[in-house]
């Protein structure tokens, strides 16, 4: 898949305001460069729209980081696709801490996807913090699983269905070793999205579990699948 800026756009400025306006970033005033620090993990509650989110400031960098990528494929600024890669990368770093992993090897996985699958991993961290609510997908509010790879996915200018294993169904299969950051990864009941690195996720679990980073468990049998194929 190239890195080419793709052409499905449909709705997606809409969408992207939106996930900016729930982490408090102004699409008027974005950086093109800057340096981001890694953070622990969340541990206080901001308001969102009237609602409780969990705050986390790898969210943030992520809408951030989402909204270069935009402006990137509408306007081939070099200086944004530039910046998007450093956030990315440092973001990779912070995200391996949380979760236990070798950051070289998450930067690295990151780096290898192409801009869809960048795309829709930063739309789906940048909802990190985010309550799940069952057969939801606004960003900033809420979401169950199907529901954040819906969204992350349509940033990057895909349509999935709303429902876990059809989603699974409609992606190409990948195995473990084959699958790229941001890829699809499911069990029965349950979608996720890969962050490259063993078996490594993102996605929205379960009520009073906020969209998280986490690994899952080796008793789970994964189907992996990439939904631009």
């Amino acid at each position: 898949m190239s890195n080419q800026p793709y052409i499905r756009r449909s709705a997606r400025r809409f969408v992207l305001a939106a996930a900016l306006a729930t982490a408090g970033v102004s699409t008027l005033a974005l950086p093109i460069a800057g340096p981001l620090t890694a953070h622990a993990a969340p541990a206080s509650i901001a308001s969102v729209q009237g609602r409780a989110r969990q705050a986390d400031a790898v969210a943030d960098q992520a809408a951030q980081a989402l909204a270069l990528a935009q402006r990137y494929q509408e306007t081939g600024d070099a200086a944004a696709l530039t910046s998007f890669e450093q956030q990315l990368d440092l973001m990779a770093v912070t995200i391996a801490n949380r979760v236990a992993l070798d950051p070289a090897e998450m930067q690295r996985a990151w780096a290898e996807a192409d801009l869809e699958h960048q795309t829709a991993l930063v739309a789906a961290l940048s909802q990190l913090g985010v309550a799940y609510r069952r057969n939801t997908s606004k960003p900033g509010v809420g979401f169950d699983c199907s529901g954040l790879t819906s969204y992350a996915w349509a940033q990057a200018g895909f349509d999935l269905t709303r429902q876990s294993s059809a989603q699974i169904r409609a992606a190409a299969p990948r195995e473990l070793e084959t699958a790229m950051a941001g890829d699809l990864v499911q069990y029965p009941g349950h979608v996720m999205m890969y962050l490259g690195v063993d078996r490594a996720v993102v996605h929205a679990v379960m009520p009073g579990r906020p969209v998280e980073v986490d690994v899952v468990k080796a008793r789970r049998n994964l189907k992996f699948g990439d939904p631009t194929d």
